[in-house]
Formats: structure tokens, C-alpha cells, sequence
């Protein structure tokens, strides 16, 4: 599933709509709701998207951060 659906989904389960979401990261009640729909932003930016992991108790993977890099032994 995309990140954005992930978001979706997640505050769908949590009972949290996308423009609660949006102000708790002090965006404007619109941000996510056009990140989902519109992919305009095309990614949460870094501290939104810890923030968002944080409060919705997920890996921020599954919000769109990548995998760390690892070394290759």
C-alpha cells in the first residue's frame, strides 16, 4: 500500500480525520487531505512525518521514509 493510503487507513482506524491530523502537526486543515487525494505535497516533510509515526504508533516506513541505508558485509 502507498503512504498515502496508509495514512488514510490508519486515521480512518484511529477515528481521526485528516484536517484533526493535519492541525496536531500545525499545517492548515487541508495538508493531508490534498497529500492523500491530490499528492501535492509529494511527501511528508521529515518532522511531520516522525511526528505523525509517533502519534499513530507506526513504523515511518509505512508513511513514506525510506530504509535506512545498511552496509553491505
Amino acid at each position: 500500500m502507498s503512504p498515502r493510503e496508509n495514512l488514510r487507513q490508519l486515521a480512518a482506524a484511529r477515528g481521526e480525520s485528516l484536517a484533526n491530523l493535519s492541525a496536531l502537526i500545525g499545517r492548515n486543515a487541508a495538508y493531508l487531505h490534498q497529500l492523500v487525494t491530490r499528492g501535492s505535497p509529494k511527501r511528508l516533510a521529515d518532522d511531520d512525518r516522525l511526528y505523525l509515526a509517533k502519534y499513530l504508533n507506526v513504523d515511518e516506513r509505512k508513511l513514506g521514509a525510506r530504509d535506512p541505508w545498511e552496509p553491505v558485509f
